[in-house]
């Protein structure tokens, strides 16, 4: 029951991260600290949401007393990253190059962790 009670906390967490849009007005508040910041602070809120999710849901699993197996960590860091992924395409400037180069680290790190959730 605690592991169950933990993992539902741990998803109201998630969300109450992803209503920061609406409750905070972003990303129109963020934007006087300038384009970058808003976009540094973006990308936090959303990875901080998915790592609660994430565990949220991992600790429900785990209640079911089932074996979660080899696959849920490594599946849970493809995801991670191709969230980040994501994120670095839709908030920041790609033009310079250390921003293509981490952009193609994140897709090596999703390609990686999602090839050992599979093997």
């Amino acid at each position: 029951m605690l592991l169950i009670a933990s993992g539902v906390l741990d998803l109201g967490f998630a969300l109450f991260h992803l209503a920061f849009w609406r409750l905070f007005g972003w990303p129109a508040r963020l934007l006087p600290a300038g384009r970058l910041n808003a976009a540094i602070a973006q990308t936090l809120n959303a990875m901080l949401a998915f790592v609660f999710a994430a565990y949220g849901a991992g600790l429900i699993w785990q209640s079911w007393g089932t074996d979660a197996g080899s696959w849920l960590l490594p599946l849970a860091g493809a995801a991670f990253w191709a969230l980040r992924l994501g994120l670095q395409i839709a908030w920041f400037d790609l033009r310079p190059l250390a921003s293509r180069s981490i952009t193609a680290v994140f897709a090596l790190a999703a390609v990686l962790h999602g090839a050992a959730a599979i093997v």
